[in-house]
């Protein structure tokens, strides 16, 4: 493997089924992320796991286990059964790129965030950074979410229509912990689950106690993929659109990538900071049988072609989610339906300026514009 640091060299970018997976942990204090990240930091579990902890977090990992290395102003602590702690005083990419340095091979990466921190700048570092990206990829973005109090965190009232931290967890999340069962009746659990739901209807729901949790659960999974995701349940962007912070929208056919780019450019524009989550699969009039998916963190866009194309009975239905708050679904579907690609009037053509800008111009008259014509 390349050195991370790459001392000016060209970087090597590892198969992407080769990257070492890494999940993103949230949830408020009190929920049980450090607790769960002592489970697997002592457990018998018999995988190669790093745990990246931030220093802010109001309880360090296992303060008896590693207080004495904990010294340094940052450090790397090997534990009895082969996993690794660090401790991130500043920059995540220098810890990560540390732990490649080091020359161990990981079966996962775990990066527990602060009660109170927003996901995407975490998730973003994966989508920006060149020395990250190359050798990890996000593996799925867990939640831990106390039964007991979540709903209270979720209905908090904040001041000046500022972000509610606990509504942004869940609706960033993949998989959602809901940790402290024991603690709430039935019927408090199911009214908890339901408004989970209605915030993120997508992330799968696993019920537990004291943080303990079989690690083929929330390691491995795959969920921040949406072609995994698609691989094991080809229905996932499907289904009611009954939550308020859900969008889902569907259309058949091909699209237009020009209209497509420009749609989600003013959407992102607009909407950037209310926009958690996007993801999406698309059929682009001209690219043959490739299909492509996305799948977005606020303004921070990953799109590509996915490994299986399009199989020639498969209808083209091209499926959008949007996770977040303040979404206009009118506004959306009017949108998305206006990226259906339709063949130009006869006599016009289209091409591109040397700024990679599609315009249009008229074959006969000569004429040129940068709007789409109808007619």
């Amino acid at each position: 493997m390349a050195s991370a640091q790459g001392g000016g060299e060209d970087l090597y970018e590892l198969p992407e089924t080769e990257k070492t997976p890494v999940t993103i942990i949230t949830g408020f204090l009190g929920a049980g992320k450090t607790t769960l990240v002592n489970h697997i930091l002592k457990g018998d579990h018999g995988m190669k796991i790093a745990v990246v902890e931030n220093e802010f977090g109001a309880v360090s990992i296992d303060d008896a286990l590693v207080s004495e290395n904990m010294k340094a102003a940052e450090s790397i602590v090997t534990m009895d059964n082969g996993c690794v702690c660090c401790t991130v005083r500043g920059d995540l990419v220098r810890a990560l790129t540390q732990l490649l340095d080091g020359g161990k091979k990981f079966d996962a990466v775990l990066i527990e965030t602060t009660g109170l921190a927003d996901p995407a700048p975490v998730a973003f570092t994966f989508y920006i950074n060149q020395e990250v990206g190359e050798f990890y990829k996000i593996d799925s973005i867990l939640c831990l979410a106390d039964a007991k109090h979540i709903i209270e965190h979720i209905e908090e009232k904040k001041a000046d229509n500022a972000v509610n931290e606990a509504v942004q967890q869940v609706a960033f999340a993949d998989r959602i912990l809901l940790n402290k069962i024991d603690l709430v009746s039935p019927e408090e659990l199911t009214n908890v689950k339901s408004t989970i739901a209605s915030i993120n209807g997508f992330a799968e729901v696993i019920e537990c106690q004291q943080s303990k949790v079989p690690l083929a659960k929330i390691l491995g999974v795959g969920s921040f993929s949406v072609e995994k995701t698609l691989e094991v349940d080809p229905d996932f962007l499907d289904g009611a659109d009954s939550q308020p912070a859900k969008k889902t929208k569907k259309i058949e056919g091909d699209l237009d990538d020009v209209s497509f780019n420009d749609f989600m450019q003013q959407l992102l524009q607009a909407k950037a900071r209310d926009l958690y989550r996007s993801k999406g699969v698309l059929s682009i009039h001209g690219q043959g049988d490739t299909k492509f998916v996305f799948q977005g963190v606020h303004e921070q866009m990953n799109f590509g072609p996915a490994l299986s194309p399009w199989k020639p009975d498969e209808k083209r239905v091209n499926k959008l989610v949007f996770i977040g708050r303040n979404l206009d679904r009118a506004a959306l579907e009017e949108g998305f339906k206006n990226c259906l690609y339709t063949p130009l009037p006869d006599g016009w053509s289209s091409a591109k300026d040397q700024y990679g800008r599609r315009y249009y111009f008229h074959t006969e008259s000569k004429k040129t514009q940068w709007t789409k014509p109808t007619e």
